[in-house]
């Protein structure tokens, strides 16, 4: 879900809209995400409906699962489509995933700088 910014025009999204698109776009279940990270299902629906949020020891992690970093993961200002490198990456991968004939989560991208 997108939201309006109290202050501005801006529009952001949450962070439990940003983590089931991510999770989604990457293919990765609920369950997937709960046993990589050791919580349960339960936990990982209620980051996903703003229920709760991720701990800061596990926010690292998740970032990682998700191809992005904690730091975007949390970000209030990023919105679904922008130019963000992780969203770019996140889209490129099951772009490719779906060429290829499999997963998203079965497709690693190299970036050299």
């Amino acid at each position: 879900m997108i939201h309006a910014h109290p202050d501005s025009d801006t529009r952001y999204e949450v962070l439990g809209d940003r983590l089931a698109r991510l999770r989604q776009a990457r293919g990765l279940s609920k369950t997937d995400i709960a046993g990589r990270l050791g919580v349960t299902v339960t936990s990982i629906c209620y980051w996903e409906q703003g229920r709760s949020r991720p701990r800061l020891a596990r926010l690292q992690a998740l970032a990682d699962l998700l191809g992005t970093s904690p730091t975007e993961l949390l970000s209030r200002d990023s919105a679904p489509g922008s130019d963000h490198l992780s969203d770019l990456v996140t889209r490129m991968r099951a772009e490719i995933a779906h060429a290829a004939g499999t997963t998203p989560s079965k497709v690693r991208i190299t970036i050299e700088m």
